[in-house]
């Protein structure tokens, strides 16, 4: 059961930003609020907001505390403030499941993928649609922003194929905007959607391009010593 909490602006932050801050995953952190184990609240549309001096409250009682400055990889600050669509992120949580099915079918033509790996997909982007429905109903992309070079720079630095860090977000964007269409929202929306996605993808192949560079680096020193 979700906590009541005071609405103070800028403290309540989306569960991608609290799960940095704690410095958890995003999946974890879902799993605690579901259980009412951490202070929440609920927007009217559905999505989790976290009280950053109740998170406090809540670490300092467990023995913790939160950094001064919230942590993240990458750059320091992130420009992703977007126009705030709660109608596209009520959309994109009722409808996840179908949204990630389609997002599937895309990437299965000519994949051969073992149950494991696909159930793995399945929860990835399952997990990186609920924090995109969290960005637009908040109307800051800047945690998903971050998220997606960080885990494709990972991707690429262990040399690793494009498929899961870039292939998935356009999959993933493809079947959200067609869901968008067929659920009537206006046509600004699903624009205002489809480019906020499109800046998620760009920064996935750019944090995978920098992986591959890092890699490639590692390796030339590597051979330079040896």
């Amino acid at each position: 059961m979700a906590h009541d909490l005071a609405k103070r602006g800028d403290e309540r932050l989306s569960v991608s930003a609290a799960a940095r801050l704690l410095g958890v995953s995003v999946s974890s952190l879902r799993a605690w609020a579901a259980d009412g184990l951490v202070p929440h609240e609920r927007t009217p549309g559905g999505h989790r907001r976290f009280d950053r001096e109740q998170l406090r409250a809540w670490m300092a009682d467990r023995g913790g505390e939160l950094p001064a400055q919230p942590s993240g990889r990458g750059p320091t600050l992130v420009a992703g403030r977007v126009e705030c669509l709660p109608g596209a992120a009520s959309v994109l949580i009722d409808d996840a499941g179908a949204i990630v099915d389609d997002a599937l079918a895309m990437m299965a033509d000519g994949q051969q993928l073992s149950r494991r790996r696909t159930s793995a997909r399945r929860a990835r982007m399952e997990d990186q649609l609920a924090d995109l429905a969290d960005a637009l109903d908040a109307g800051d992309l800047s945690g998903c922003l971050r998220e997606a070079e960080w885990q494709a720079f990972r991707h690429g630095a262990a040399g690793l194929p494009a498929t899961q860090p870039v292939g998935e977000w356009l999959a993933l964007s493809c079947a959200v905007e067609r869901r968008l269409h067929a659920g009537g929202l206006p046509g600004a929306e699903v624009d205002a959607v489809r480019q906020a996605m499109d800046r998620l993808a760009w920064r996935a192949t750019a944090g995978l391009a920098s992986g591959r560079r890092s890699r490639a680096e590692a390796r030339d020193d590597a051979r330079s010593a040896a």
